[in-house]
């Protein structure tokens, strides 16, 4: 894997290149302190599989880098170097929004090699494995409904509708959950653009995010759609035409009552939040029938939460394989055969329409 390092920073410079290097595979091949250097580079070489790229540049900043390589270049894996402040958390979304695939937080203020290194040992490193092909690989059931371009085996014709797929739905949703990790919000910022109705229904996401993230991505989707889109707070009552979005470093859950709650109890999945504990309390306490859409994501994160929704008869649905970023997530639900059906990404904003309409 060929892999190009750019930041403006010689210590993380160093670090990133010390640190892939030592990884079997891996080839840094080149750094470079700023985004045009890293643009004129990778026109002439572009067989480069990999960017890791710092936001906070001279000359040509994380954000414009990002924009003129997919201009020619819409391949390349882009990694983005964020801080953990309001700014940060800011222009991580606008880049994770503009093309690029995932992103890791800079430890500030530390400064050494050593520690830089080791950072990126734990947060980096498994990002690219899992990115280095662009998703995982999973074998998909001919029993499975897809809208995908390419379909399996038993699924409808190329003509088949959105008012297809909700016309199989006897009772139509009260409650849509969504979960998703690597690529989510490119993928949900899709999703919510378009949405052209106010939902007759409340929605839930889970997003794999760290504080301060979660709420510029809340702040970011309610401006590209007709969806009232909040971060949640804790203590709220579920409201129709209303989406909330679990924080950063915490749990979310529906109550019984139909309120939502936040804990910081022992990770899932190693993250927190975490679909599955979001869908489990669904599954023990909301009574009408939930729709669950599992997106792009690294990891197995949601696969046990849709199989308690199973004996709920849930509708559910997974992102395919060809428009994932990574296809773990949704991989692992269709690996567990409980009928989730295949729908590419371009699809659910349509299908939330439609829903929308019809309730």
């Amino acid at each position: 894997m060929k892999i190009l390092v750019v930041d403006d920073s010689i210590v993380y410079r160093t670090a990133i290149n010390q640190a892939l290097s030592e990884v079997p595979g891996y080839n840094v091949f080149k750094t470079c302190s700023n985004g045009k250097i890293a643009v004129d580079f990778l026109k002439q070489n572009p067989d480069t599989d990999l960017i890791t790229l710092d936001m906070e540049m001279p000359v040509m900043d994380g954000m414009e880098t990002i924009k003129e390589i997919r201009k020619f270049n819409s391949k390349v894996v882009i990694i983005v170097f964020s801080a953990i402040t309001t700014r940060g958390a800011e222009r991580t979304i606008d880049a994770l929004s503009s093309g690029a695939d995932d992103f890791v937080t800079k430890i500030e203020g530390q400064g050494t090699i050593e520690s830089s290194i080791e950072m990126i040992r734990d947060e980096l490193v498994p990002k690219i494995e899992a990115l280095k092909s662009k998703r995982a690989t999973a074998p998909i059931s001919p029993e499975q409904t897809s809208l995908a371009p390419i379909k399996p085996k038993g699924v409808p014709e190329a003509s088949s509708t959105m008012s297809d797929v909700v016309s199989t739905m006897n009772v139509k949703p009260k409650l849509v959950l969504i979960g998703c990790s690597t690529g989510g919000p490119e993928a949900l910022t899709k999703i919510f653009k378009g949405i052209t109705e106010r939902p007759s229904y409340p929605m839930l996401i889970v997003q794999h995010m760290p504080p301060l993230f979660t709420k510029k991505l809340a702040e970011m989707l309610d401006k590209v759609s007709p969806v009232d889109v909040r971060e949640a707070a804790g203590g709220e009552k579920l409201e129709n035409g209303v989406c909330y979005i679990a924080p950063g470093d915490y749990h979310m859950k529906l109550e019984k009552d139909l309120s939502l709650s936040l804990n910081q109890d022992e990770k899932v999945c190693f993250v927190r939040p975490a679909v599955d504990v979001l869908f489990q309390s669904v599954s023990e306490n909301f009574s009408n029938q939930v729709m669950s859409i599992i997106l792009t994501g690294m990891g197995e994160d949601g696969a046990n939460g849709c199989e308690a929704l199973k004996e709920k008869q849930a509708y559910q649905f997974i992102q395919d394989e060809g428009s994932s970023v990574v296809w773990g997530m949704p991989g692992a639900v269709n690996r567990r055969n409980i009928g989730a059906k295949i729908l590419n990404l371009e699809d659910f904003g349509p299908l939330l329409t439609e829903i929308a309409k019809r309730i």
